[in-house]
């Protein structure tokens, strides 16, 4: 038996076979694949749904936290009192500067997610209670503020009398 390979040769172009090379996807494939995206979507803001008021809590926390730091060291820095005020009504603290007029630095408003804000100890003012420090960077009084989510789910930050601030249990 002989076999002979043979090619035709139309203008500069090898015929080999009559396959056509097949570009894109199908409609099937498009849908399959965007049906798996949508349930993956619909995964992932539910996981996040319920993850979300202890990222709340986590994150006001640690604000929280880093704004009793920074009135310590503005207070030692500056050899000025500077305080948190808390206030009992609403969820929300002021950071303040007692210098020759009282002058508030900065207003914050806890989130949504957080429900209960109780502060124990600290020293007690007109409208709520205070962390104020002295310019050694001790606080009047020492004390804790709970933190409670929507999940009753709570962090507890201590102030120590020597303006020592951590995160309790």
């Amino acid at each position: 038996m002989n076999y002979e390979l043979r090619s035709t040769k139309k203008k500069g172009i090898f015929r080999t076979s009559n396959f056509r090379l097949q570009n894109g996807f199908t409609l099937t494939e498009i849908l399959v694949t965007l049906s798996v995206l949508g349930i993956l979507i619909a995964i992932t803001l539910s996981v996040f749904r319920t993850i979300q008021p202890d990222l709340q809590l986590s994150g006001a926390t640690r604000e929280l936290i880093t704004d009793l730091r920074y009135v310590q060291q503005l207070t030692v820095t500056e050899q000025v009192e500077h305080s948190i005020r808390f206030y009992s009504t609403g969820k929300r603290y002021e950071i303040r500067k007692y210098g020759e007029t009282t002058e508030i630095l900065k207003t914050v408003s806890l989130p949504e997610e957080i429900e209960e804000m109780t502060i124990s100890g600290l020293s007690d003012i007109d409208s709520g209670k205070e962390a104020r420090y002295n310019p050694y960077g001790a606080v009047k009084e020492s004390g804790s503020i709970l933190l409670k989510n929507s999940e009753n789910k709570t962090k507890t930050i201590k102030v120590e009398p020597s303006g020592f601030v951590k995160l309790g249990g």
